[in-house]
């Protein structure tokens, strides 16, 4: 069943969405939108309105090393 529920899941490859990355680096999504912001890390996903932010694996790597480098 929980195979059912991933696959469910819209799936953009080569990018993770905002709700996923905040998950992985431990943050808010606030405060991930607040360091993309001030990283210039991130884009609207103009795919699904623009609404969230995606990242690409290599954007997703430097903000885990920003958060790192804040958590010290």
């Amino acid at each position: 069943m929980q195979a059912q529920a991933i696959e469910a899941r819209p799936r953009i490859e080569g990018k993770v969405n905002e709700s996923r990355a905040a998950a992985l680096l431990g943050l808010s999504t606030q405060k991930l939108r607040r360091l993309s912001e001030q990283s210039g890390l991130g884009r609207p996903d103009l795919e699904n309105s623009g609404a969230q932010l995606v990242f690409t694996y290599a954007e997703l790597y430097r903000l885990c090393r920003l958060v790192a480098e804040i958590r010290g």
